[in-house]
């Protein structure tokens, strides 16, 4: 009976030492776990992004420019994403939450500017960090923004909200494009006066 009790006094105080078979087990166990909850955060993120069908608005199914991998169509009822390239590697989810309330400002705008039909494009060119896989930076290709400046910042900004998933676990590709569309329906009911009146207010914006 004295040996268990003074076995039990050894490990209370800390006197009791492993076999060293037993530590590199019970390293091997904490390691592993941790592995897998890492994991398990990292993953997270699943593919959502469609690819064009044949239902899909033309502007889906213009041939892909170079890099080009994703596309984006917003209109006042929809904010539309497809994927055109890269299927094999990458996919894109964009926070639900975050596509609400930008589709809900371009709606703002599409009350400001509707005038006339309107079309702004950009073709961005999206850099992501090589390890981590999020975004880097965003330039319009070639220095090409959209003629309205507040489109512009819109399109970047709603691009810097996307993440990005990679189907072999490695950031490829770290470089590719993205087109947006965004078109804007004139408003039927206005009055010759009203929609000269939004067209004075829109082009006094342009200047400041």
């Amino acid at each position: 009976m004295t040996a268990p009790t003074s076995s039990l006094i050894m490990v209370k105080r800390g006197y009791f030492k492993p076999p060293i078979r037993g530590k590199l087990q019970m390293y091997k166990t904490l390691i592993i776990s941790g592995f897998l909850l890492v994991s398990a955060g990292a993953c997270n993120l699943t593919q959502e992004t469609r690819f064009p069908t044949a239902a899909d608005d033309e502007f889906f199914k213009e041939k892909p420019a170079e890099d080009e991998v994703f596309r984006i169509l917003i209109t006042e009822d929809e904010y539309i994403l497809r994927q055109v390239a890269e299927e094999d590697h990458i996919f894109a989810r964009p926070s639900p939450l975050a596509r609400k309330e930008n589709h809900k400002l371009f709606r703002e705008y599409d009350e400001k500017w509707d005038f006339m039909d309107f079309t702004h494009q950009g073709l961005l060119r999206v850099k992501l960090n090589p390890q981590t896989g999020m975004i880097e930076n965003v330039d319009y290709e070639g220095g090409k923004a959209p003629r309205a400046w507040q489109a512009s910042i819109m399109f970047r900004d709603d691009l810097m909200r996307y993440e990005f998933g990679f189907k072999s676990g490695i950031v490829q590709p770290r470089e590719f494009k993205v087109r947006y569309e965004w078109r804007i329906k004139k408003d039927p009911d206005l009055t010759p006066e009203e929609a000269r009146e939004k067209a004075r207010e829109f082009l006094l914006d342009q200047k400041t």
